[in-house]
């Protein structure tokens, strides 16, 4: 986990980062599934938004107002972005999901194309449409 800004508690955000990864994961274990990455489905900001324990230890690293918020928000969206690169990568490493970055795949004998990067729960696709469900 690479931040510009030195972490109070690195260990704790990134011990919520992996546990979110993995509940997320056995959410849909088994599930015919495909996650945009560009779509926000594998999404930082989004995840922050209803996860409590994750926004207070973010917010751990800042000065905060008499209504707990950050005061630095451009510090605090720098942050929020690098550590949105590293969820993502966390989703991508965790062995949890299958990666199907963006290009062109051969479905059903057919050639088909994406232009985002997908995950998948891993072993259900062949290719990051829902008509390459393995059989």
């Amino acid at each position: 986990m690479k931040t510009t800004m030195i972490l109070k508690n690195a260990d704790k955000i990134n011990q919520l980062l992996q546990d979110i990864v993995k509940e997320s994961y056995e959410e849909i274990r088994g599930e015919e599934v495909l996650l945009c990455m560009e779509c926000c489905d594998v999404d930082l900001f989004v995840t922050v938004d209803s996860h409590e324990e994750l926004t207070d230890a973010i917010k751990e690293n800042f000065e905060l107002d008499e209504f707990d918020e950050v005061l630095d928000k451009d510090q605090y969206i720098q942050l929020l972005k690098e550590l949105d690169e590293y969820y993502v990568e966390l989703h991508i490493q965790s062995g949890f999901y299958d990666y199907f970055p963006a290009g062109t795949y051969t479905v059903n004998g057919q050639e088909e194309e994406t232009e985002t990067d997908i995950l998948a729960p891993k072993g259900i696709f062949y290719a990051p449409f829902e008509e390459a469900v393995k059989e």
